[in-house]
This record gives structure tokens, C-alpha cells and sequence, in this order.
């Protein structure tokens, strides 16, 4: 019998019959175990069992493998959850698709029970891995960080400590691979940790000129607006690996922005646009211009936010606030805004759950 804190086994198949060996076989070693018959009813269960590993197969009605996968790798909860992917398609689903769909490790069928339980086991140790440097790194700061500091720096130092230290005490266990994954990780959050830094000074530079237009620095004029725009947006959406499902329509168009400030809004919209859509939505940006305005529009298809929510995002508080709300989206789009502003526009946003969002910026059309 499993005691309760056992290890949290999801298994996801429409196969009656093996759905229930592979239950029986976690049962059997001691595993906490849930199964689903199909993607839709395994995203749900997820939700709410929180498994440390999901064994998912890859060709189910409803909701297929992938899509369980995309969809649960875009909740906090499973951050630390290890994906196995199963299928016994072995032409059409070859490993390296397989692992591309953000699986973990990946089983073709059929395979022995052995196979099976060295495979969750290998996935259930990757996972305490994970954690411990999680855990390490909380425990260090609950210890020795008295500051409040904001929400965007805190995440990644989290992760850069949790993960260095991981690997000076435990490097002689962890494979090249893992290793490799881990440096990756630490240098993607350290270019967030400097970027967040970066964008908290700016914020604190705007708000000390908040009342003075800009001093110096002309309006881009055509060539360099699509240049700015495209360049900004590419490299953006580059670091999400989102360059194919990016739209992008930048006609001749004089900006009353300058180069750095166009820059860093076009790269603050497109960044909230990518982390918040699924890989393989659309990312739209369009500049355009009317006989009154210019009119830059960035929008995703993604999860969207309530009324609510907007209105707890830093951005949209006003210039002359003691406090900014500085967690989730609100550093990036306070500063955007502040930019935006600055040179005489104004941002709107526009967003449904689960439907995507609409961010605008307009300024008066240069004389």
C-alpha cells in the first residue's frame, strides 16, 4: 500500500488494458498512483493530483500527447515534473520529435516492465535533483536575504544558486547532458537577472525626468523604423525559439521615439507576448500609421487575462506612485509604458483568458 508521501505517478493512456498493468506495476514498487484515459481527462487529473511524473501516450482522442505536454509545461505547478512520452508509432513519432514535444525521456512500444519501472525511476531521481537545488536555494535565502526584493530578481538568483551549487556538490553524479542542461539554465537566468536590473534602472531614470519630454535624440525616420522594429522583435522572439510563428508587418513609418526607447518597447512587448502564448502560436506585431497617429499593436494568442489581473499590473499604475507592483508582468510593462509616455503616447491593453492579448501603443503623428 502507498503511503501519502510516496512519489506521484500520472499515467496517460486510452488503452483500458495497458493503463492498468502500468498502474498495477507503480502499485506493486510503491508508486502513488493515478491514471486517465485520455488527454483531456489527464490535464485535469494533473491539475489537480500534482505528479512528480507523467507518463503520457502519444496518440489519444480529445487531447493528444503533445498538447498534454504543451499545455501543462506552461504551469508553475509542473515545473519540477519529469514527462515520459509513450507511442507505438515508431515511423511517424521518431525520439528526437518525441523529445521536442518537451518529454523528458521517451518509451516505444512495447517495452518490458522492467524497462517501464527503470525509466520512471531514472525520471523520479532528475526530479529530486531539481528540487533539492530548489530547495537549497529557498532555504539560503530565507536564511540570509532580509530585503524585499522584487519578484523578478529574486526567481532567477534562486535559480542560479540552487543549480550551482547542485553541480559543485554533485557533479562527479550528474551526466554531461544534465550538466550541460543546468549551465544552460543558469545563463538564461542570469541574462534575466541583468536585463530585470537593467529595466528597474531605466524605470527609476524615467520616473526622475518623468515630467520633460525627451532632450535629445531625434525621431527615427524610415529606413531605420522597420530596421529597429524587425531587429528588436527577431532577436526577441529568437530566445523563445518563436522566429516561425512571428508576424511581423513594419511599413514606412516615422516613430517620435528614439532608437534605444523603440528598442526596449518592441523587445518588453514581444518578450510578455512569447512567455505568455504556446510554442507554435502566432505573435503578431504591426506598426501603421494614421493621418492622426502611429500605432504599434503586439498580440498573442494565448492565456489571456481577466479585468482583475490588468489592473494589479504595475504598468497601469500611475507615474506618481510611491510603489510599483514589480512581480509577473508588471516590471516590463511598467517600463514600456513609462517609454511610451515619455514621448507623448499611450498604451492600451486589451485581453481575454484563455483567447490572447492585444497590447497597443499610439503617439501623435510627428508634424
Amino acid at each position: 500500500m502507498p503511503t501519502t508521501d510516496a512519489p506521484r505517478i500520472l499515467v496517460i493512456d486510452d488503452n483500458a488494458r495497458l493503463r492498468s498493468s502500468l498502474a498495477s506495476a507503480l502499485d506493486s514498487v510503491g508508486y502513488n498512483v493515478r491514471t486517465g484515459s485520455n488527454g483531456r481527462e489527464g490535464v485535469t487529473i494533473a491539475r489537480d493530483f500534482k505528479p512528480a511524473v507523467v507518463i503520457c501516450d502519444m496518440h489519444m482522442p480529445h487531447t493528444n500527447g503533445s498538447e498534454v505536454l504543451k499545455t501543462l509545461r506552461q504551469e508553475e505547478n509542473f515545473a519540477l515534473s519529469q514527462f515520459i512520452l509513450m507511442t507505438g508509432d515508431l515511423d511517424g513519432t521518431p525520439q528526437r520529435v518525441g523529445m521536442n514535444f518537451g518529454a523528458d525521456d521517451y518509451l516505444a512500444k512495447p517495452f518490458t516492465v522492467d524497462e517501464f519501472l527503470n525509466c520512471v525511476s531514472a525520471r523520479l531521481q532528475r526530479s529530486q535533483l531539481y528540487k533539492k537545488a530548489e530547495d537549497r536555494a529557498l532555504t539560503h535565502f530565507r536564511e540570509t536575504i532580509t530585503l524585499n526584493l522584487p519578484h523578478e530578481v529574486f526567481t532567477p538568483l534562486t535559480s542560479i544558486l540552487g543549480f550551482t551549487e547542485v553541480l559543485s556538490e554533485e557533479i562527479s553524479r550528474i551526466s554531461p547532458a544534465e550538466a550541460g542542461k543546468m549551465i544552460t539554465e543558469i545563463h538564461f537566468s542570469a541574462e534575466r537577472l541583468y536585463r530585470t536590473l537593467k529595466n528597474y534602472l531605466r524605470i527609476l531614470e524615467v520616473l526622475n525626468d518623468k515630467n520633460s519630454r525627451v532632450q535629445s535624440g531625434a525621431p527615427i525616420r524610415f529606413p531605420a523604423v522597420p530596421g529597429v522594429v524587425l531587429q528588436a522583435a527577431q532577436s526577441t522572439a529568437a530566445q523563445h525559439g518563436r522566429q516561425e510563428t512571428l508576424k511581423l508587418v513594419c511599413p514606412e513609418v516615422d516613430v517620435p521615439v528614439p532608437t534605444t526607447d523603440l528598442t526596449t518597447i518592441v523587445t518588453e512587448l514581444v518578450d510578455n507576448a512569447c512567455k505568455y502564448s504556446a510554442s507554435g502560436t502566432p505573435v503578431e506585431v504591426r506598426l501603421r500609421s494614421t493621418p492622426e497617429s502611429i500605432i504599434l499593436v503586439v498580440s498573442d494568442h494565448g492565456r489571456g487575462m481577466t479585468p482583475d489581473e490588468i489592473a494589479h499590473i504595475g504598468a497601469f499604475q500611475q507615474f506618481d506612485r510611491n510603489k510599483y507592483e514589480q512581480q509577473g508582468l508588471g516590471l516590463g510593462l511598467t517600463l514600456t509604458q513609462h517609454l511610451i509616455e515619455k514621448h507623448g503616447g499611450k498604451l492600451h491593453l486589451k485581453s481575454t483568458p484563455e483567447v490572447g492579448t492585444i497590447v497597443t501603443a499610439t503617439w501623435p503623428r510627428p508634424a
